[in-house]
């Protein structure tokens, strides 16, 4: 029932503008306390970088690097490339894992830094999904392209991160 802007509740009793906002406030707060902790990160990195770097990235990059080129002898010239769905295969498989590794190497456990650490994983993702459509479309000079790109990734972030790898040194 209402009385003069009054509300009356059953029982008689006033039920005003003030009472409402105290009702609403109290309302509001008791579901605004602190929100809850987000959970802890499921991932958790099995391998050190170096170990990721060794065991994983590297043979990736082997598997891109060694599918595609020429070799030049006394006895002639001899062109490589994939010629198998298995060779193919392997070679795309190379170029995900080194995709799926970038998202590894950005990790808050093991970015160095927010900036440029993380601009040379987004590189290495990049120029390895070239190769993995070069290698899904069985095309053997994006492969060899992109194997470049991946190798100059590789080479600047080595050279900014771990100068002591000398990584120019064992070009591919």
């Amino acid at each position: 029932m209402s009385k003069g802007g009054v509300r009356l509740e059953p029982g008689g009793k006033r039920f005003g503008r003030t009472s409402r906002l105290i009702v609403l406030a109290a309302a509001l707060q008791s579901g605004c306390g602190d929100l809850p902790a987000p959970p802890a990160s499921a991932a958790r990195p099995a391998l050190s970088l170096k170990q990721l770097m060794e065991w994983v990235i590297d043979p990736a990059a082997d598997a891109v690097w060694d599918s595609v080129k020429t070799i030049i002898t006394e006895q002639g010239t001899k062109e490589i490339a994939p010629q198998t769905q298995e060779q193919w295969d392997a070679v795309r498989n190379g170029a995900a894992t080194l995709v799926e590794s970038s998202n590894l190497l950005a990790m808050e456990t093991r970015a160095r830094d927010q900036g440029e650490w993380i601009a040379a994983a987004r590189r290495l993702a990049g120029t390895a999904e070239k190769a993995l459509k070069a290698a899904e479309s069985k095309n053997a000079e994006g492969v060899f392209a992109a194997g470049g790109e991946i190798y100059n990734a590789c080479s600047a972030c080595h050279r900014q991160y771990a100068p002591h790898l000398n990584a120019d040194s064992g070009a591919r």
